[in-house]
C-alpha cells in the first residue's frame, strides 16, 4: 500500500477506528477482569462489555495505544511513515511532518510501535533457507540525554539480520530470485564467535 492508497483508505479518524476495531475482534478481545472472551460491543460507548462480569474494555485497552490521547489516525500515519521508508524516519522528522513541537511525544510513540513490532516477531520462526548478516544501525538518543562533545547526535548499534528467502536460483530454469518472505533483527551484545553463533 502506497501513501496515496493509505490516505484514500483512511481519510479521517472514524475510518481508522473502524479498522482497528475489526482487527481487534478478529484476533479476539479478552476481559481484563475475568479473562473471558465473551464480550459484546456497545456502539454508543465505543467499548466492549463482558457478558459475565460487565467489565468494560476500551478500544485502546491492551494495545500499544493504551493510555494515549493521540488520535487513531496519528498512530496509523506514524506506522505508515515508519513502514514505508527503507531508511527509516527520525522522531525529529516525524514531529515536523505532524507540525507538532513536542519531540518527546513522537519519540515515545515510535518507541511503542517498535516494541510492538518486536513482540510480533516472536510469534513466528524463520524456515527453509535463511541468510544471515550483521550491520550497524543508528540509534536515536532519548529526549533529555546529551552526548559528550565530539560524539555526534546519534549512536550506532550492531544488529544481526536474518532473512528467510526462497531459493536464490532455480536449478530447473536458472532464474535468480532474491525475494524475502520474513526477516528478523536482533541486537548483538558481543562480536565474539560464540555469541554470534548463539544468536543464529
Amino acid at each position: 500500500m502506497t501513501i496515496l492508497e493509505f490516505v484514500s483508505e483512511f481519510p479521517e479518524e472514524q475510518s481508522c477506528k473502524e479498522h482497528f476495531k475489526a482487527k481487534r475482534e478478529k484476533e479476539g478481545v479478552c476481559c481484563k477482569s475475568c479473562k473471558s472472551n465473551a464480550l459484546y460491543w456497545l456502539q454508543g460507548e465505543w467499548q466492549w462489555q463482558c457478558k459475565h462480569c460487565s467489565f468494560r474494555t476500551t478500544l485502546r485497552s491492551g494495545s500499544m495505544m493504551e493510555n494515549s490521547n493521540l488520535p487513531f489516525r496519528t498512530w496509523y500515519l506514524a506506522i505508515a511513515f515508519m513502514s514505508y521508508s527503507k531508511k527509516g524516519i527520525s522522531a525529529h522528522e516525524m514531529r515536523r511532518q505532524f507540525n507538532n513541537l513536542r519531540y518527546a511525544t513522537f519519540w515515545s510513540l515510535m518507541h511503542r510501535i517498535r516494541n510492538s513490532m518486536g513482540h510480533r516477531d516472536a510469534m513466528y520462526s524463520l524456515e527453509g533457507m535463511v541468510e544471515f548478516d550483521e550491520g550497524y544501525f543508528e540509534k536515536t538518543t532519548p529526549a533529555g540525554i546529551k552526548l559528550k562533545r565530539g560524539k555526534g547526535s546519534v549512536k550506532q548499534q550492531n544488529v544481526a539480520v536474518m532473512a528467510e528467502s526462497i531459493p536464490l536460483e532455480s536449478l530447473e530454469t536458472g532464474k535468480k530470485n532474491k525475494a524475502v518472505r520474513y526477516f528478523k533483527m536482533q541486537v548483538l551484545n558481543s562480536h565474539k564467535k560464540e555469541a554470534v553463533n548463539q544468536t543464529v
